[in-house]
């Protein structure tokens, strides 16, 4: 089916003829401007759209209407040829019945690939396809410029489009060629890479947000993911199924771009910069903005199978059970920057606490990891001492196994983010929004995030305005992120706000709920 809307008098024989004036004896009268038109889902092979959008759609709900039911009846890879006033010229202005802009710049704003390529270069433009839920890519855009006066403003190689922002009556007409396509997917802008290298070293808890972003491109590409990382990641990293091979060596990672050559080459990304962790956004989705996308929560998930668990779980089947009735509780009592260390007087407390309620706590994590990192040396009677004692893929089977996680925002947090266990975790600079794994289609399930009071937590998102910068004056940018804090008192809200009644509540409520 090929459709002709407002026609006009311009009657194409063998089209459907569409226009609400009665004198053109159109094949239809109908109004383009009402929201539900007369034709099935996918029928429309053609749709000529002649001079005439620039006269429907006063309002911009009306328009997106428009566009969603054009969307709905083209058969995918149906074209749509519009042909328009351009808005700078007087055809356009001169003409009261004119009431909306139509030039391929504005039809870009329902191209899923324009939108891509925006949100990765951080342009502020919009898009409206994830609202709308359509996708026209624009496929040809040919500018009709207004004669002498055109020719003449061309010398000097500026475009006319670019002279018709600043000048009128350059362009008389534009004529835009979409093509539609269907089923509907994000990612389109991806597809002229053949593949995609993640490069995420250090950090686990930035490693496995890395494999959470692998996920979603995976999905939303559909072409393979690899990942550059550190030698103590790898074993890790490799029980991630999403991913297509894990390199920790450059030389292995620069074969890639050989292999792919003839798909488009290798888009490869580092991942490092610290600024995709200071994002308002959740880190993943920081990850996932480089690349102008955005997923679903389910598609956001840290996704690990451990061919080797049983193996694995030799030290965590080796622990006795908890007694009947109680929950095996992982603590991390990490330590390493100022501004997210809880002290270790107040871990023992909450030990204690859990042990004497019959829980059994188990420490967990190693108390010299580099950079000052690691775990306070806890020592008490009844807490069962596994830190130093288990590999990466170990602690993470002793969490299939356990009840309920209580941490700082550190990697342990996110390596919880592979099984089904209750994640309690203290947040200062950062908010768990920001940092909880996507589980079960949602960061909240099965956590509980803790803030203390201070009324500027989070406070790294200050960390983006220089007028707080040049107020702090941190000691060195190379520390500014360990040392960052805005309260007269220096990290009150770690050492004071948040007290053992306030995480032992929200263990104890965690245990309970199972």
């Amino acid at each position: 089916m090929r459709l002709n809307l407002g026609c006009g008098r311009e009657y194409r024989p063998g089209w459907i003829n569409v226009d609400k004036d009665p004198t053109v004896e159109p094949d239809l009268l109908f109004d383009l401007d009402s929201p539900l038109w007369p034709f099935e889902d996918n029928s429309a092979d053609f749709i000529l759209l002649k001079f005439i959008l620039e006269h429907v759609g006063q309002s911009t709900e009306v328009f997106n209407g428009i566009m969603r039911e054009l969307y709905r009846i083209a058969k995918p890879d149906a074209v749509l040829e519009i042909h328009s006033r351009h808005p700078q010229h007087s055809d356009f202005f001169d003409d009261p019945t004119c009431i909306r802009r139509i030039t391929p710049e504005v039809l870009a704003f329902y191209d899923v690939s324009a939108g891509e390529v925006w949100r990765a270069t951080k342009n502020p433009k919009r898009s409206l396809t994830p609202i709308l839920n359509v996708d026209f890519e624009t496929v040809e855009a040919f500018y009709n410029l207004d004669g002498q006066l055109a020719e003449r403003g061309m010398a000097g190689g500026v475009s006319a489009a670019e002279l018709a922002r600043t000048s009128n009556n350059i362009i008389q007409s534009t004529k835009t060629k979409l093509q539609v396509c269907k089923p509907l997917k994000f990612g389109r802008s991806l597809q002229r890479y053949g593949a995609f290298c993640l490069e995420r070293h250090v950090g686990m808890g930035d490693v496995l947000m890395a494999l959470a972003a692998a996920n979603a491109l995976k999905q939303i590409s559909g072409k393979p993911v690899y990942l550059m990382t550190s030698e103590g990641m790898r074993s890790l990293a490799e029980t991630c199924p999403v991913l297509d091979g894990v390199f920790t060596d450059p030389n292995e990672a620069a074969a890639l771009d050989e292999q792919y050559k003839e798909q488009g080459g290798v888009h490869r990304t580092d991942l490092s910069p610290a600024l995709f962790g200071l994002s308002r956004l959740h880190q993943v989705d920081a990850f996932l903005e480089h690349f102008g996308q955005m997923a679903p929560a389910s598609a956001k998930e840290i996704v690990l199978r451990d061919p080797n668990e049983a193996a694995h779980a030799r030290f965590a089947d080796s622990l006795p059970p908890p007694a009947s009735g109680r929950k095996r509780v992982l603590v991390h009592a990490a330590t390493g920057d100022v501004n997210r260390t809880w002290p270790a007087a107040k871990w023992l407390e909450l030990c204690e606490r859990l042990s004497s309620d019959g829980h059994q706590a188990v420490l967990i994590g190693a108390s010299t990891l580099q950079d000052h990192r690691g775990t306070h040396k806890i020592e008490a009677d009844n807490i069962i001492d596994a830190t130093e004692r288990m590999n990466l893929l170990e602690t993470l089977a002793l969490m299939h196994r356990s009840d309920v996680l209580v941490s700082t925002d550190s990697g342990p947090v996110q390596l919880a983010g592979a099984t089904d266990i209750h994640i309690v975790s203290i947040y200062s600079v950062s908010s768990g929004r920001q940092r909880l794994p996507f589980r079960h289609g949602s960061f909240e399930w099965r956590t509980t995030a803790l803030a203390p009071s201070c009324p500027f937590t989070p406070c790294y998102k200050y960390i983006h305005d220089m007028e707080v910068v040049r107020q702090v004056k941190p000691p060195s940018l190379l520390r500014m992120y360990a040392d960052w804090c805005l309260a007269p008192e220096k990290y009150r809200c770690m050492t004071d706000e948040m007290t053992v009644d306030i995480v032992y509540a929200a263990a104890r409520d965690a245990i309970a709920g199972g």
